[in-house]
């Protein structure tokens, strides 16, 4: 499997468990995540593959340029044809994992931010790493609504690859 299509699954995954909440379930926080429900984490992970999208264009990803607060962390539907709409640019992208691009971030609150070079691989393998990092909180948020996602969702590649090898 190749980077590009190991993000679609992960976004696909996201499709899968969306589908499976309802409004009060999106919306739910709890004061020990910050007032975070599932919606701003959905979000936040939208954003990120957006920034990837517009770098690709750009040749620079500015990974802190995102919107926040905003309908898709809080309407269900919203944020559903979001993750769809992202996963159908994600599967069409003609991106070429070898090719450099410049990321930019904010790595402090003081002094200026700060431009890397990086490749899309690189970032496509960040973007794994990302995404499954913040399905881990949302999975945790759903089984606190009792909404338990597949099995795998939210646990690491080489997590899940390591568990199958004990078990064989």
């Amino acid at each position: 499997m190749n980077l590009l299509c190991a993000n679609c699954e992960l976004l696909q995954q996201g499709i899968q468990l969306l589908s499976r909440h309802d409004d009060r379930t999106f919306n739910a926080t709890d004061p020990a995540s910050y007032g975070s429900g599932i919606g701003a984490h959905f979000r936040h992970v939208l954003d990120h593959y957006r920034s990837f999208l517009e770098g690709v264009s750009l040749g620079l990803i500015d990974y802190d340029n995102r919107e926040r607060d905003t309908a898709e962390e809080k309407e269900l539907s919203v944020a559903l044809a979001s993750l769809e709409e992202v996963a159908r640019r994600m599967e069409v992208a003609a991106v070429d994992v070898e090719t450099s691009v410049r990321v930019k971030v904010c790595a402090s609150t003081e002094g200026d931010d700060l431009h890397s070079v990086s490749s899309f691989g690189r970032e496509l393998q960040f973007l794994v790493s990302h995404t499954v990092h913040h399905y881990a909180l949302i999975a945790i948020a759903s089984r606190m609504q009792g909404i338990f996602p597949e099995d795998g969702f939210g646990v690491a590649p080489s997590t899940l690859k390591f568990l199958n090898s004990v078990q064989s």
